[in-house]
């Protein structure tokens, strides 16, 4: 097993994002580090799981009770963390074990450092790029129902639309219309006969 201890001088941001949890039945794993910060320059790994924070074993503890431990650090944050990705499996079968379910027999994907960045590369993709009004999941949604060849409006075709409504608006005609609605509503709520 490869644990190590760090220690971040404060204040916050740490940089780095948590997943997992007693509650979600998982270990509290590393599961982002923010490039250049205080987490990715003392060497921590995306896929690292958390041992302790501070001088709190963090086996037990839930997600959130992990963040406020660590929220409540001001000035120095102590973390103790494993790199091994053996301890992870032998982690999940402690899990199974402690719930009665057996785990002999059954294949384990043991996840190495490249499939690790390819999961982080992975679920980035699926955040909105910039210039872009969809996510990769609202892309893989329409693919799926056969609406991928609705593209999004482009600027020009906007600028259009808002110019035509603008126009509109201003004749005489939803002029008209408005005053008609007006009048109607009015009578329809008893405030002019």
């Amino acid at each position: 097993m490869n644990i190590y201890s760090i220690t971040l001088n404060g204040p916050a941001p740490w940089g780095f994002r948590l997943q997992g949890g007693k509650d979600f039945s998982m270990p509290l794993t590393v599961s982002r580090l923010t490039p250049g910060g205080k987490a990715a320059q003392a060497g921590v790994g995306v896929g690292d799981w958390v041992v302790s924070i501070g001088e709190t074993n963090a086996e037990d503890m839930t997600h959130v009770e992990a963040q406020n431990k660590i929220r409540a650090a001001e000035e120095s944050l102590t973390l103790t963390l494993s790199k091994d990705d053996q301890a992870f499996y032998d982690r999940q079968i402690y899990q199974h074990e402690k719930h009665g379910l057996r785990v002999e027999g059954i294949p384990m994907f043991i996840p190495n450092d490249r499939s690790k960045k390819r999961l982080i590369e992975d679920t980035q993709d699926w955040q909105p790029h910039t210039g872009t009004t969809q996510s990769r999941s609202f892309r893989m949604l329409a693919q799926l129902t056969g609406t991928d060849y609705m593209q999004d409006p482009d600027d020009e075709t906007m600028k259009r639309a808002r110019e035509k409504f603008l126009t509109e608006i201003q004749s005489p005609r939803y002029a008209r219309l408005r005053d008609w609605h007006h009048e109607r509503s009015a009578r329809a709520l008893n405030i002019k006969s």
